[in-house]
C-alpha cells in the first residue's frame, strides 16, 4: 500500500467505497429478515476489502491525532454507517490489515463482478451514504488544513508531516465518495463499472461504448483489422508457396525414380525409330495416337559427355553417354526410347535417331548402339572420328516402341541384325526390376561374327531363368557356330515359343524382314493388334513403272498381269521449295527432307521416322506417299500438312518451305 503511486491509492480507496456500498446492499438484501449481520458469514471477504481506507488508516495511528479524536471520527459507507455492527469494525480492520500484510483475501474487481445489479432504491441509499461521507470527510479536510498551517506557522515538522497524512487521506476519501456519485449517476451494472476501474488501475485506454451502451464486448479498432488481414494474406501467400515447393519436389522424385519402377499404365505403342542406321523407317501398320501427346516422359535437350566406347563387332559400336559434371543422367525414358544427335559434319548439323540400349534403371549413364552403315554420314563419323571425353549435343527420349512389363504377362522379341538394341534394352531392363514373365528373344544374324551382344546374352540366360534365347545365322561357314541356319522361318518360331498365337510379339529389323515376319506372324495365328513393329534402314519410296514405246507415245509397262513394275528409277520428278525459290531433282527413293538438305534449304527435323512431328510442312502441289504418318493428325492431313523425312512422290512437287 505504502509503495503504490497516489493514483493508485486514491483508486483503491474508491474501489473500497464503491464495493462497501454495493456490498452492503447486496448483504441486506439478501440477510434481510433473516437476522444475519453483513460482517459475517460469506460475505465476510467482501467486508474486509471494504474497510481498504480504515485499514489504511489503521496503519497511521498517529495520522488521525489523539485515540479520542480517531473515536469521535464519523464513519462512512466504509465502516458502521455503511451497515456493519459496532463489533464488526475492529474485526474489518483486522481482516484488511491481515490482506496488507500478504494473506489472501477477496479483491476489488471478482468482488464487483459477482455482484448482482442494483435496483433504484439500493442506489438512491447508495448515493446518499456517499454524499454523508464527503461532508463528513469534508470537515476533517479543513481540520487537517488548519492543523497544518499552526504546524508550519509554529515550525512542527513532524506535526506538520501527521497534519498532511491527514490532508492526504481526507482529500482521498472525499475523491471515493465523488467517484462514487459519478459511478451511480453514470447508470452503469456493477461489473461494467469493475472493468472500468481495473482498465484504469492497469493503465489501459478506456473502452468505446457499444450500441447498447454496454462496453464489456471487445474491441475491434481498424489498426486491428489491418494488421489481422495482413497476417491472414502472409499466411495464404506462405501456403501457396509451400504448395508450389511440394509439387515441384514431387515431380523432380517422379523423374528421378520413374525409370526405376516400371509405369503403372503404359502408353499405347506405336510404330517408332531404332538404333542401327541413320534415317530409319518405322511401320505403320496399326493405330496409335500420335507421339508428343502421350509421351510417358519428358524430353530433354542438352550436351552429354561420351565416357566410355566399346567394340560390339567389327562395325557396330556402343557409346556410354554421362552427364557433362556427372552425376544421374538429366532425363528419364523408357526400355525402347531413342536419343536424337545433332553433329556438325563439314559445317552442316547434322541429326540421327539412335536407340537408347541400356535399361532404363539405370540412371548414371546410357549407351547407344551403333552400326557403321555404307555411306551413313553420322554413324561413319561417329565411328571414325568420336572419342572418349568428347561432348555430343543430345535431344530425347522419344518413341514409343516400349515394353515394360505392365503391357503383358509375357513377351516374344524377335530382331534382325542392329534391331536387337530395343529388344535387349527391354531385356536389359526386365532383369533389372527382376520381371517375372517370360521373355522369348528370336535373333537372326548374317553371320556369327555379328551376333550383337552374344556373350551378355549367354550370361543373362543363365541368370534368368525365364529369358529363352533362339538365334539363327544366314552364313555360318567357318565357324563354330552349332545352332540354326538360315532365315527366321515360320517352323523355326513355332520351335523357339510355344503357344505362340496367344503371345505379344515386337518385331523390329530391316524392312524386307519386317514384311515377311508379319506375314508368317498373322499366318501362325498372331492377332494383328498383338504385333508391334519397328524397321530401321531406307524406306522404299514409289517408283514410277519402266516404260515402253508404242509409237511415238510412252505407256506404262504394265507386265504379264497387267500391274506396274514397282521398280526404283532414276529421278523422274522435281520438287520446288516456295520460300527458298529452289528447285531439285526428286528421286522416287529420297524423302523430301532428303532432296531439301542437299539441295540447301533448311527443314526442322529430329527423329526422321516419321514420329516426332517436328519436319511438318505444308504440301502446296502435288501427291506424296508417307510410310509413316503417325506424327500427323487427321485434320492436318487434310490440311496439307506432310512429314518432309517420309514424303517421297514421283509426280512434280510444290513445299512450302
Amino acid at each position: 500500500m505504502f509503495g503504490l503511486p497516489l493514483r493508485r491509492r486514491r483508486g483503491l480507496l474508491v474501489a473500497g467505497v464503491l464495493a462497501s456500498q454495493l456490498a452492503a446492499h447486496a448483504g441486506s438484501a439478501s440477510d434481510r429478515g433473516h437476522g444475519v449481520t453483513a460482517a459475517a458469514g460469506p460475505s465476510l471477504p467482501r467486508w474486509e476489502l471494504a474497510q481498504a481506507e480504515g485499514d489504511h488508516a489503521a496503519h497511521h495511528p498517529a495520522a488521525s491525532g489523539s485515540a479520542a479524536d480517531a473515536a469521535s471520527r464519523p464513519q462512512g459507507p466504509a465502516g458502521a454507517g455503511a451497515g456493519m455492527q459496532p463489533g464488526g469494525d475492529m474485526s474489518g480492520m483486522m481482516g484488511g490489515m491481515g490482506g496488507m500484510m500478504g494473506r489472501p483475501r477477496k479483491e476489488f474487481y471478482p468482488a464487483l463482478m459477482d455482484m448482482p445489479a442494483l435496483s433504484v432504491d439500493q442506489r438512491s441509499r447508495l448515493e446518499a451514504q456517499a454524499r454523508q461521507r464527503i461532508s463528513s470527510e469534508a470537515d476533517r479536510l479543513a481540520g487537517a488544513e488548519m492543523d497544518l498551517r499552526h504546524a508550519i506557522a509554529g515550525d512542527d515538522i513532524a506535526a506538520a508531516d501527521q497534519a498532511s497524512r491527514r490532508l492526504r487521506d481526507s482529500l482521498n476519501a472525499v475523491q471515493s465518495g465523488v467517484s462514487a456519485l459519478r459511478s451511480l449517476h453514470e447508470g452503469k451494472p456493477p461489473p461494467q463499472i469493475a472493468q472500468a476501474w481495473f482498465r484504469s488501475q492497469m493503465n489501459l485506454p478506456p473502452r468505446r461504448d457499444t450500441a447498447d451502451g454496454d462496453d464489456s464486448a471487445p474491441g475491434v479498432s481498424w489498426f486491428h483489422v489491418t494488421t489481422m488481414a495482413l497476417l491472414v494474406l502472409f499466411s495464404l501467400a506462405m501456403l501457396a508457396v509451400y504448395v508450389a515447393r511440394m509439387r515441384r519436389a514431387n515431380a523432380l522424385v517422379e523423374r528421378l525414380t520413374r525409370a526405376a519402377v516400371a509405369p503403372v499404365a503404359a502408353a499405347p505403342l506405336v510404330s517408332a525409330p531404332v538404333t542401327g542406321a541413320p534415317a530409319r523407317q518405322a511401320e505403320a501398320t496399326f493405330s496409335a495416337p500420335p507421339i508428343g501427346r502421350d509421351e510417358p516422359v519428358r524430353s530433354w535437350k542438352g550436351p552429354l559427355r561420351i565416357c566410355a566406347i566399346y567394340q560390339e563387332t567389327p562395325n557396330v559400336k556402343t557409346f556410354r553417354l554421362q552427364a557433362p559434371g556427372g552425376g544421374a543422367i538429366p532425363f528419364a525414358f523408357l526400355p525402347g526410347q531413342f536419343l536424337t544427335y545433332a553433329i556438325e559434319i563439314d559445317g552442316q548439323t547434322v541429326r540421327r535417331s539412335y536407340t537408347i540400349v541400356s535399361s532404363a534403371a539405370q540412371t548414371a549413364y546410357v549407351e547407344t548402339t551403333i552400326k557403321r552403315e555404307d555411306g551413313g554420314l553420322l554413324s561413319d563419323y561417329m565411328h571414325g572420328h568420336l572419342k572418349q571425353g568428347d561432348l555430343i549435343e543430345v535431344a530425347g527420349p522419344s518413341g514409343a516402341f516400349t515394353f515394360t512389363g505392365a503391357e503383358a504377362d509375357n513377351v516374344v522379341l524377335i530382331g534382325g541384325g542392329v534391331g536387337i538394341t530395343p529388344l535387349m534394352a527391354a531385356i536389359r531392363y526386365l532383369s533389372d526390376i527382376a520381371w517375372t514373365g517370360q521373355i522369348y528373344l528370336v535373333y537372326g544374324a548374317q553371320t556369327t561374327e555379328q551376333f550383337i551382344f552374344r556373350d551378355e546374352l549367354e550370361y543373362l540366360q543363365r541368370r534368368m531363368s525365364n529369358l529363352h534365347v533362339a538365334a539363327t545365322m544366314v552364313r555360318t561357314a567357318g565357324t563354330s557356330w552349332m545352332g540354326s541356319e538360315g532365315q527366321i522361318t515360320a517352323e523355326f518360331l513355332t520351335q523357339a515359343v510355344p503357344d505362340l498365337a496367344g503371345r505379344r510379339v515386337h518385331l523390329c529389323g530391316p524392312p524386307g524382314m519386317m514384311e515377311a515376319l508379319r506375314k508368317t506372324l498373322v499366318g501362325l495365328g498372331v492377332p494383328r493388334e498383338q504385333i508391334k513393329t519397328e524397321a530401321f534402314g531406307p524406306a522404299r519410296g514409289a517408283a514410277p513403272p519402266p516404260v515402253r514405246s508404242v509409237g511415238d507415245v510412252h505407256m506404262p509397262d504394265s507386265g504379264a498381269d497387267g500391274r506396274g513394275a514397282a521398280a526404283i528409277g532414276p529421278a523422274t520428278a522435281k520438287v520446288r521449295f516456295a520460300r527458298s525459290g529452289k528447285v531439285a531433282a526428286l528421286p522416287p527413293d529420297k524423302s523430301v527432307l532428303e532432296v531439301a538438305e542437299a539441295a540447301g534449304v533448311s527443314i526442322d527435323y529430329s527423329c526422321r521416322v516419321g514420329v516426332c512431328g517436328v519436319c511438318k510442312t505444308h504440301l502446296l502441289q502435288g501427291n506424296v506417299t508417307m510410310e509413316v504418318q503417325d506424327a500427323l493428325t487427321a485434320d492436318e492431313r487434310t490440311n496439307g500438312l506432310i512429314l518432309a523425312c517420309q514424303a517421297r512422290s514421283v509426280g512434280d512437287l510444290v513445299v512450302e518451305a
